[in-house]
């Protein structure tokens, strides 16, 4: 079953941004590593997707990598777990970076612009699902409804991430030594928050949980994704995401 770490708990005044929800079509999570010299150019790509509009990008370091001689800066086991229960929804036999999920449907290279496009292409949400996020007062309001999907889809889970917009990391060992690395949208943490249970989800939290910093806003995503059998991540069927601005 996933792995989530805990989320941060320093209380801060936030103020938040919503994304335009209604135009999020597609999810990309990509497994890097910043010990991983095949990386950069599939973290520049994910930077552009980022740019597009209704594309959801992460970026989930994991930790497999720091062994080499650097620790990934944002790399935690947690991240490691998701991609290894991504491989058994998707058989993909084994692990590696950079992979791109695309809408947790299929997986490909993180630098191959077209095989991501084509992915996003032939796959895509389900119009039918809903997810809304929404900051009230002191506190974090998500709901989520499969609508006329759910009489087909397995109960799903809902999954709440958050994730610095971008960073800088000078590396000065292992596989990139002496690069100056930029990452877009790194995770910080993920956990399942809720799951289907045949009527729609609606689960408050603590603002407190999402914790900008002084380095620059945070976004939110809340997903709403099937689960197989064995409790792997399967199909995304709908996204949410705002960004929360310290002191604003």
């Amino acid at each position: 079953m996933v792995a989530a770490l805990m989320f941060a708990s320093a209380l801060h005044a936030v103020g938040a941004r919503a994304e335009d929800k209604s135009a999020i079509r597609g999810v990309l999570e990509l497994f890097t590593s910043q010990g991983c010299s095949s990386c950069p150019p599939a973290d520049k790509l994910l930077a552009d997707y980022a740019k597009q509009p209704g594309v959801l990008t992460l970026g989930y370091h994991v930790d497999y990598w720091d062994y080499i001689g650097w620790r990934d800066t944002h790399g935690s086991r947690a991240n490691t777990e998701r991609q290894r229960d991504y491989a058994k929804a998707l058989n993909a036999g084994t692990i590696y970076t950079p992979q791109m999920v695309v809408n947790g449907q299929t997986h490909v290279i993180g630098s191959f612009k077209n095989r991501i496009d084509s992915a996003l292409a032939s796959t895509g949400l389900d119009p039918r699902a809903r997810v809304d996020l929404r900051l009230q007062g002191d506190r974090l309001h998500i709901t989520a409804d499969l609508g006329g999907a759910a009489a087909e889809t397995r109960a799903p889970m809902l999954v709440l991430v958050t994730f610095d917009q971008s960073s800088r990391t000078d590396v000065t060992r292992g596989e990139n030594r002496g690069r100056q690395l930029v990452d877009t949208h790194p995770v910080r943490d993920w956990r399942v928050i809720g799951m289907w249970s045949g009527k729609p989800l609606d689960v408050d939290l603590p603002k407190a949980m999402l914790d900008p910093t002084e380095d620059g806003p945070v976004g939110c995503a809340a997903i709403l994704q099937t689960v197989t059998s064995d409790g792997a991540p399967g199909r995304i069927l709908a996204a949410a995401t705002i960004v929360l601005d310290n002191g604003s």
